[in-house]
């Protein structure tokens, strides 16, 4: 018998791998409700046995993400079950409903670096504004140029994270980590998932209430050092050099109120944090 391999074998031994394993982050995958509304409306017109020969599971095991849902319906529609247009207006309806979806395909570095950026930069700005993204060596992200100040610039540092509920917003660095070329005005913290946006805009000069520096109230204390055992940072005898860290659990999320907000009002709460206008 030959042991030459086949394209056939291949296929299946990469299917047998892809088994079960998540498209992407879970926050970031689409729920697809209005596609498994009208899925959910059709196959009780199908047989069981009829949806395992068409997609090779039962109806139970369809996943949305591998366009099973979409087979099922077209399936349907094909046999005069339902209108055409209801699977159109069911796919655009989920599409427009979680527009963040697609980075769920992309590697946390590009999450991070490019997309974040571009996100607040259409809800910050304004015709108008000046908006110039710095090199990934810089120690802060974003030169930010509203209209309200002409001749000066606000300088923002971009974190982004996708682990809803309880986004985890890492390396963050003081402003004072090396004098007036790593001095920033705002920390943006952006949390996203495939449908929706949260904000947390933190003057810079507010960070060190937060800080786990040995004057920070225990119960106000929301970033951390980010690497190695729990110890001062920010402080004269720590100095600036680590990074820190917070998530946006329950007890972040009562202290950073002020600070908290969706997008539509975004770049208002930014102005009158760093009061411009």
């Amino acid at each position: 018998m030959s042991s030459q391999r086949t394209w056939d074998e291949f296929c299946e031994f990469m299917q047998s791998l892809s088994e079960g394993i998540s498209v992407g982050r879970p926050a970031l995958r689409r729920s697809w409700q209005t596609l498994r509304d009208l899925a959910a409306k059709h196959s009780p017109q199908l047989d069981d046995s009829e949806i395992q020969r068409l997609l090779g599971k039962a109806y139970d095991d369809l996943d949305p993400e591998k366009n099973d849902l979409k087979a099922l319906v077209a399936y349907a529609i094909g046999k005069g079950l339902g209108d055409p247009e209801e699977l159109l207006e069911a796919l655009a309806s989920d599409v427009t409903s979680e527009p963040m979806a697609f980075l769920a395909q992309l590697s946390g570095k590009s999450f991070g670096e490019t997309w974040a950026p571009r996100i607040a930069q259409f809800w910050l700005c304004a015709d108008g504004d000046g908006w110039s993204k710095k090199r990934p060596t810089n120690y802060y992200d974003i030169d930010f140029a509203p209209t309200e100040r002409p001749g000066q610039e606000v300088r923002i540092e971009v974190k982004a994270s996708s682990e809803h509920p309880e986004f985890r917003f890492q390396q963050i660095r003081h402003p004072q980590l090396s004098g007036e070329e790593s001095a920033y005005d705002l920390l943006l913290c952006l949390g996203v998932t495939a449908g929706s946006l949260e904000w947390w805009a933190i003057p810079t000069a507010r960070l060190d209430d937060f800080a786990d520096n040995g004057a920070t109230p225990e119960g106000r204390i929301i970033i951390t050092k980010h690497h190695g055992n729990r110890a001062p940072i920010w402080n004269a005898d720590a100095g600036y050099a680590d990074e820190g860290w917070f998530c946006a659990n329950e007890k972040a999320r009562r202290v950073l109120a002020e600070y908290h907000t969706t997008s539509e009002p975004l770049r208002q709460r930014v102005m009158k944090l760093l009061g411009i206008g």
